[in-house]
């Protein structure tokens, strides 16, 4: 397997280089895969991280996450020779590994932001979580999925996605790119949404992932 990691952020702060150890230490354990980096960054800030990991792309790009994203991957589309991609915000921390067997190859692969559906999972949500400076809102069971927006901390695709031109550049630099904005995107493209777990911790806030339609009972 091949993977390449997309770093994103406005800035790669030495404060991130422990979250950057901690996903390469997951990535290298996994069985017959190479991986490759990919920063981009507001500012050419890339050696703060090359104590630990080599870049085989640099990119200096102000725009917005979703734009960052969408115009390395246009630009790059003829070339980009890998079977699964991560994009990664560098004041993330993975508290577990991910287990690729679980992902799906034809959709985007996130925790969600809201939900409604019938879904059960741990770390399924990026809020309601320990340290969370927002409640669940607009989460809960129903039979049928609907009203998915996912998270954009850290998600998972496959090159299908790729080819199905979920990331071609977005025209205009959009003035907002929140997890609303990401799935709205996605949705037009007619790309599907998977959401799955993620133990993981966004260090800016120390808040933790949520649990997804699952009631947890402490026992005394």
């Amino acid at each position: 397997m091949k993977l390449l990691v997309i770093i994103v952020s406005n800035e790669f702060n030495k404060s991130d280089c422990d979250n950057i150890e901690v996903l390469n230490s997951y990535l290298c354990c996994l069985p017959d895969t190479l991986v490759n980096y990919c920063g981009i960054s507001n500012q050419d800030d890339f050696h703060n991280f090359e104590d630990i990991i080599s870049f085989n792309y640099k990119v200096i790009n102000s725009k917005r996450q979703l734009s960052k994203i969408c115009d390395f991957i246009t630009d790059n589309k003829s070339t980009l020779d890998y079977d699964w991609f991560i994009k990664f915000r560098s004041d993330s921390k993975l508290l577990e590994p991910i287990n690729f067997e679980l992902l799906s190859d034809n959709a985007i692969n996130a925790r969600a932001r809201q939900y409604h559906g019938p879904k059960k999972l741990n770390y399924g949500l990026s809020t309601g979580g320990p340290g969370c400076w927002e409640s669940i809102k607009d989460c809960s069971y129903q039979p049928d999925e609907t009203n998915i927006i996912m998270d954009d901390q850290f998600f998972i695709f496959h090159n299908n996605i790729i080819q199905l031109n979920a990331f071609d550049k977005i025209p205009n630099n959009l003035y907002i790119e929140n997890e609303w904005t990401h799935s709205r995107y996605w949705v037009s493209r007619k790309i599907p949404l998977n959401v799955i777990g993620i133990n993981m911790l966004l260090t800016k806030y120390m808040s933790y992932s949520g649990d997804l339609n699952i009631c947890l009972i402490l026992e005394t």
